[in-house]
């Protein structure tokens, strides 16, 4: 399967660089994804701190209007990470963009956030599990892909920046080689 146009819509997790990290050059996963698949146009919308409102205010309709054939949808975690969260109206948020993008021809993508119980504890870690979970369902249930990252922190330590939250360079690597390969497992012959 050939992706033509690549669209991502998010929060930091769409843009944040991450810190540095010897051997591993400075791009983003997003960026590496681009390299690896050579599009003809790659829009990436994305804006740090955004909530899945926001996203969905802001990035929709752009990323519509661009025409995407695979998109990356980053989107939840600034709200899962607030005591006020709220996970009705994300899924509502994420339905909107997921089913939208879907429906326009996009294969869809999302993914779930590393494990950060050891950064923001017990409580936050378990609300990013859960728009994991929600995300996941929705994104299969419109025929995308969804891929899992919260169970590779315990065995990659090494992936996480200074700040315990971002995602460094050997991150991004890590992050763009899974994204390659479900897209190829997808793309194969059957």
């Amino acid at each position: 399967m050939t992706f033509r146009r690549i669209a991502v819509l998010g929060d930091s997790i769409a843009v944040h660089r991450g810190d540095p990290v010897d051997g591993y050059p400075s791009r983003t996963w997003a960026e590496r994804v681009v390299l690896a698949l050579a599009p003809g146009a790659y829009l990436n919308l994305g804006v740090s701190g955004a909530l899945a409102a926001e996203i969905r205010a802001g990035q929709l309709d752009p990323a519509l209007t661009f025409r995407a054939d695979l998109a990356f949808v980053t989107a939840g975690a600034n709200d899962a990470a607030q005591r006020s969260f709220r996970p009705d109206r994300v899924s509502a948020e994420l339905e909107l963009m997921i089913g939208s993008l879907s429906r326009a021809g996009a294969l869809v993508v999302t993914m779930g956030c590393f494990d950060l119980t050891a950064t923001l504890g017990a409580e936050v870690a378990g609300r990013l599990r859960e728009l994991g979970d929600l995300t996941e369902r929705l994104v299969l249930g419109h025929g995308g892909v969804h891929v899992s990252f919260a169970d590779q922190a315990a065995r990659r330590s090494d992936v996480l920046g200074a700040d315990g939250l971002h995602i460094n360079a050997r991150g991004h690597a890590v992050v763009a080689e899974a994204l390659l390969d479900r897209l190829t497992i997808i793309s194969a012959p059957r």
